[in-house]
C-alpha cells in the first residue's frame, strides 16, 4: 500500500479543532443535564475510578498521567461535593482508596452514554476496515505518548528566546 504524504499541519489543526470542541461540548453536556457542580475533568476522575479494579489513588493518578499532587486537589474537591468517599486501607494506611457514592454514578452513566452516542453516530457509516485504520490509529498514538520518543527532538535557539 503506497503511503501518501503526511499533512502533520491539517492533522494538527484537527486534532487541536477537535479537543477544543470536545471539551465545550463536555461543559455544555453537564450543564445541560444540570451537572453544574463537577468539572470534565472531574468527571474524567469519576470514571477512570469506576473503570479499575484497583481504586487506590497512586493507581489512578498513574492511569490519568497526573501527578499524585494534582490528583489530591481533584479528589479533594469531588469529596466535598458528595462524589467520592476517600478510604485507608485497612492492612497499609498509606494507601489511599477511592469509592464512587451514587451521585457520582448518574454522572459517569450520563457520560458514557452520550460518548456512545457521540461514536455510534461518528461511526455509523465507516466500513469496517476504516474503523480499524482508526483503531490503529489511535493505538499507535496511544503506545507513543506512553514513551518518551520527544526527548530526542531539539528546539531551534529563536524558539526559546
Amino acid at each position: 500500500m503506497k503511503k501518501s504524504p503526511i499533512d502533520v499541519n491539517t492533522l494538527s489543526d484537527l486534532f487541536f479543532e477537535f479537543e477544543s470542541k470536545l471539551q465545550f461540548f463536555e461543559r455544555k453536556f453537564l450543564k445541560e443535564y444540570g451537572i453544574d457542580d463537577v468539572t470534565p475533568n472531574e468527571v474524567k476522575v469519576l470514571y477512570m475510578i469506576g473503570m479499575t479494579n484497583s481504586k487506590s489513588m497512586s493507581e489512578i493518578a498513574d492511569k490519568l498521567k497526573v501527578t499524585h499532587g494534582t490528583l489530591s486537589i481533584t479528589v479533594n474537591s469531588l469529596v466535598k461535593k458528595g462524589y467520592v468517599i476517600r478510604n485507608r486501607h485497612k492492612q497499609d494506611r498509606r494507601i489511599i482508596i477511592l469509592y464512587l457514592t451514587k451521585k457520582s454514578l448518574r454522572v459517569i452513566k450520563l457520560y458514557a452514554r452520550i460518548y456512545e452516542e457521540i461514536f455510534t453516530q461518528a461511526l455509523k457509516d465507516m466500513s469496517s476496515k476504516e474503523f480499524n485504520v482508526i483503531i490503529s490509529t489511535l493505538t499507535n498514538i496511544n503506545q507513543l505518548l506512553d514513551t518518551n520518543f520527544y526527548e530526542g527532538i531539539e528546539s531551534d535557539e529563536e524558539d526559546q528566546e
